[in-house]
């Protein structure tokens, strides 16, 4: 299966769990924004996006709406990172790592092709655009390579080279998410 085809699968069991509005397919983070973020500066365009989504100058409001979401989906949110690869990186609570400011609930990666540092910039895609962030890769071998970087990264902070560790992504096979969400609905 190419990448489009499990997107389009991906979408649409997300559209049976959340609002259909709440699903954008290729979203670009500065569309039809109304805030700061704009086509002025580089403006990451993420596989999938769960809404709700922070993209006017609402932003508290926003932040509750998307927390509320969080709430209201958190038995799904936690068999994901349940399910996840996070234990070969060290990642213990998910929720002390969460997005403070994002611009949608989940920011959806998925990578079956590119280099080591097209796959870092999903990962810090996914990290800064939503509350938490899912990479979710199409090979084993592009699991692995997602597990050492994400063991750099871990590292890099560790030794206070970095000050933020992208603690709210979660690197979850495509197998594995498409089990957790066909057990959601």
């Amino acid at each position: 299966m190419n990448t489009k085809e499990y997107q389009s699968i991906v979408c649409e069991k997300l559209r049976e769990i959340f609002l259909a509005e709440n699903i954008k397919n290729e979203w670009d983070a500065a569309k039809d924004s109304q805030d700061s973020l704009t086509r002025g500066m580089y403006c990451p365009r993420l596989d999938i996006a769960v809404g709700p989504f922070n993209i006017n100058g609402r932003v508290e409001a926003n932040k509750r709406q998307i927390e509320e979401a969080r709430s209201r989906h958190q038995d799904l949110i936690g068999r994901i990172v349940h399910t996840s690869e996070r234990h070969h990186y060290d990642v213990q609570d998910i929720s002390s790592g969460l997005n403070k400011n994002p611009r949608c609930l989940l920011a959806i990666e998925i990578e079956a092709s590119g280099s080591r540092k097209h796959m870092l910039g999903d990962i810090a895609n996914a990290s800064i655009l939503g509350s938490i962030g899912i990479v979710v890769p199409l090979t084993t071998g592009k699991l692995n390579a997602f597990i050492k970087i994400m063991k750099y990264i871990k590292f890099a902070t560790k030794v206070k080279k970095l000050e933020s560790s992208f603690n709210n992504v979660v690197i979850i096979g495509h197998d594995r998410f498409l089990e957790v969400l066909a057990r959601s609905r």
